[in-house]
């Protein structure tokens, strides 16, 4: 008996053992789903504090987890393309900011309140050059869901965000449309001043240093 007793004792540890490292393996296979789990995670956590926080306690709050799951510096040039050469270098390092004060302050506002929303991944595939595409639905209280896709790439060492694909639509194809369009009409210059103009629509910004923004 005790021998049957130490047998089933050894047979649950090993089980326990390899539940373990599966789970640490499927971890480290999958660092692109781990970013957006952790994204989603704040922004369910920030919605549920919104209210309380307003917005200027949500950017300060969601800037960490959006430094570190976005590549903004390489989305803010990808979005420029051949027009980034067009800034000059103080020129180039204003629109970095703004950029980045201007994703904050998007998901600031946009992520306001919570009302029995949440955030499902549905797949983790392969993208285009060497990329991961991670799928995911938003499922608000009445049970529609939002799909947003977020596609990552690890350039920079770390699996970061690189675009998110929302209902089908590239955020990233838009910006690039909008801003290489203000560049073509308005110059460096008035690209610049308009870049500024829309940052004034939201409430004041605090100022919250770049933790690695990419």
């Amino acid at each position: 008996m005790k021998a049957l007793t130490r047998l089933l004792q050894s047979v649950v540890a090993t089980g326990v053992i390899f539940a373990c490292v599966s789970v640490w393996t499927a971890a480290a296979a999958e660092p692109a789903r781990t970013v957006v789990e952790n994204l989603d995670s704040q922004l369910v956590a920030t919605m549920k504090q919104g209210k309380q926080l307003g917005f200027e306690g949500r950017y300060k709050k969601l800037a960490p987890v959006i430094d570190q799951s976005f590549d903004l510096n390489r989305i803010a040039k990808l979005a420029l393309g051949s027009k980034w050469e067009k800034l000059d270098p103080q020129q180039q390092t204003q629109y970095l900011h703004m950029f980045r004060e201007d994703t904050l302050a998007t998901y600031a506002s946009r992520f306001d309140s919570y009302s029995g929303q949440s955030f499902k991944i549905k797949a983790v595939k392969d993208a285009p050059g060497g990329r991961r595409q991670v799928n995911t639905v938003i499922t608000s209280n009445d049970g529609d869901d939002i799909p947003i896709n977020y596609v990552l790439d690890n350039e920079s060492g770390d699996w970061k965000i690189v675009n998110v694909v929302a209902k089908g639509v590239s955020d990233l194809a838009l910006k690039r449309g909008q801003y290489t369009g203000s560049i073509q009409e308005k110059g460096p210059a008035g690209f610049i001043k308009q870049f500024q103009a829309q940052l004034k629509k939201y409430p004041s910004i605090p100022k919250v240093p770049a933790n690695d923004a990419g």
